[in-house]
């Protein structure tokens, strides 16, 4: 990487020398950068976002808690987008419009935040959407934030599945997991099976693909990125329901790993966070779609999440921002 560091730019020289990278292309984007606001002519939006609700939503990747220094900077770029659009696709929407927030320290050099950059255009492009503009500031840590707009023709909430419902997962879990431990291990060589799951944690995609299968049917959506157990309890709240383990979706590298390792692969899959896979409830066939039918609803009361052939209660936790 080159030696320039951001601060000889300074902030407008740095948002002008970053935005030449990103085009607009919905033709009702007036103006993106360059002024106070954005600017959307509504006459001009698609015919397909008449009625309907519009989305919002915000992730933040913090430095040293999302994320180390030395991580490739255009997979953080890529997963920064990643991680936001994933909320949208379990909403059954796609996005519009999103907006970014750079905090960045002041000696940090200029080639990382053009690797960063990088990402996030290869994610829009992936994505089919625009960049409005943002924000800098100075940080002693890299933050992101990254607000997209989007749009659902119908409300989907994550806590309200209902009694019989069946409880679907897109494959697979527990990849992520298992890359952040390969990845902390900074080996100079990986097998291969080792670089798809390390992948799997740099570069998650979002399952925009199934907002169509969302929109459609699901009672209730909402993506993982805390874990499938601790996940599935913020969407049943009170409800029970029943678990069949054998079902989880399970990469052949995940198992690998495992099995190398001496580990529990239905763990990983269980506790691990970070795979942005949607858990859906719903009373149709969803398999056809490639879901997984991993459960289903039991009963309206006692909160409790029940291994379907033992009987046991399941106690994995999953990861959250706040717990000490």
């Amino acid at each position: 990487m080159g030696k320039t560091k951001i601060s000889s730019l300074g902030e407008f020289g740095l948002i002008e020398h970053l935005t030449k990278v990103f085009n607009t292309k919905d033709p009702s984007v007036v103006r993106a950068f360059g002024d106070d606001t954005a600017f959307v002519d509504f006459s001009k939006l698609s015919s397909s976002l008449k009625g309907g609700f519009l989305l919002f939503t915000v992730d933040t990747l913090v430095e040293g808690r999302h994320f180390l220094r030395w991580y490739p900077p255009a997979s953080v770029g890529w997963k920064l987008v990643s991680v936001n659009v994933s909320d949208i696709a379990a909403k059954g929407g796609r996005p519009l419009f999103g907006m970014i927030t750079l905090a960045l320290p002041k000696y940090i050099e200029l080639s990382y935040v053009e690797e960063l950059y990088k990402g996030i255009n290869q994610a829009l492009d992936f994505y089919n959407f625009d960049l409005l503009g943002g924000n800098t500031t100075s940080s002693h840590l890299i933050m992101l934030d990254f607000p997209i707009v989007g749009h659902a023709k119908r409300l989907v909430f994550r806590d309200k599945p209902r009694v019989g419902d069946y409880i679907y997962v897109s494959p697979y879990l527990g990849d992520s997991l298992a890359g952040l431990e390969l990845l902390l291990e900074r080996k100079r060589d990986y097998k291969p099976y080792e670089k798809m799951l390390i992948e799997k944690h740099l570069r998650p995609t979002a399952r925009l693909d199934l907002a169509p299968v969302v929109e459609k049917y699901a009672t209730a959506s909402m993506d993982i990125s805390d874990g499938f157990i601790s996940d599935l309890r913020k969407m049943l709240k009170n409800l029970s329901a029943e678990i069949f383990l054998e079902e989880i979706p399970l990469s052949e590298e995940l198992k690998t790993y495992c099995l190398q390792r001496k580990k529990d692969p239905l763990y990983y899959a269980l506790k691990g966070g970070e795979d942005y896979q949607l858990l859906i409830t719903s009373k149709e066939d969803l398999t056809k779609f490639g879901l997984k039918k991993v459960g289903k609803i039991t009963a309206p009361e006692g909160g409790k999440i029940i291994d379907a052939r033992s009987g046991k209660v399941i106690s994995i936790e999953g990861f959250d921002h706040l717990r000490v």
